[in-house]
């Protein structure tokens, strides 16, 4: 048996984008069979904003915000609390007003159930915002910058880069690896299978890779995704 584990921004979706009509049902036929597990930095809410309910009924679970949160159907299974200093948050702010991007949004910073969400650009920015700032942020670092500065001075704390503008941060070990550690522990004999697009170190993918990596066998593994297109691709030869 193989637990397919997928990433949803930039993996089943564009960034923030809902579900294509053409990818949508492909992937609803796909899952037929299969056991899926949906694995989100993202809240249950927006989650319903990118993909169809017929596509979250289908699923065996969904691992919402950073695997924080699992729901299956409406029920919720288990919700982490989120522990963080004032102090830390004091340094956030300060990090927004000091930044040199020129273009700074609301919604800087958002809290969801074992995490908090932070972006400079701010998550009411509008797709040509949020790219404006993706390509910013490749040039300057200030996201690495920002989630090393935390990994380092606060260690009860990590930090990760999620998708276009944003960083993850949540209590150590309350990461996406949380979701195949249930996996491991909840379904017998699966071997795990993810799909993510940010698998490379200092990606909010890469603790579920590394945690899939040392403790599953040769039958489990991991793919790089850039896009449904690609994933497309990939599923179309499983």
């Amino acid at each position: 048996m193989i637990s397919y584990l997928f990433d949803i921004d930039g993996t089943l979706t564009e960034p923030r984008q809902r579900i294509t009509p053409e990818f949508e049902e492909f992937f609803f036929n796909w899952m037929q069979e299969r056991m899926v597990f949906l694995v989100t930095g993202s809240d249950l809410s927006k989650v319903k904003e990118q993909l169809s309910e017929r596509i979250i009924l289908s699923c065996q679970g969904v691992f919402c915000s950073m695997a924080n949160e699992l729901y299956k159907g409406e029920k919720q299974i288990y919700k982490n609390d989120l522990k963080i200093e004032d102090e830390l948050i004091f340094w956030l702010k300060e990090q927004l007003k000091k930044s040199e991007y020129p273009i700074k949004r609301t919604n800087n910073l958002e809290f969801r159930s074992g995490m908090l969400n932070f972006s400079v650009a701010g998550r009411d920015s509008s797709l040509e915002e949020r790219n404006a700032y993706y390509h910013w942020d490749v040039l300057s670092g200030e996201r690495q910058r920002i989630a090393y500065y935390i990994n380092k001075n606060y260690p009860n704390m990590e930090a990760c880069v999620g998708g276009q503008i944003s960083i993850d941060i949540q209590n150590k070990g309350n990461n996406k690896s949380q979701a195949s550690k249930y996996v491991r522990k909840y379904v017998a004999d699966s071997d795990i299978i993810f799909f993510g697009d940010k698998t490379m170190p200092g990606g909010n993918d890469r603790a579920i890779v590394e945690d899939i990596v040392k403790n599953m066998d040769e039958y489990s593994g991991y793919y790089q995704i850039n896009g449904p297109k690609d994933l497309q691709t990939i599923l179309e030869l499983i």
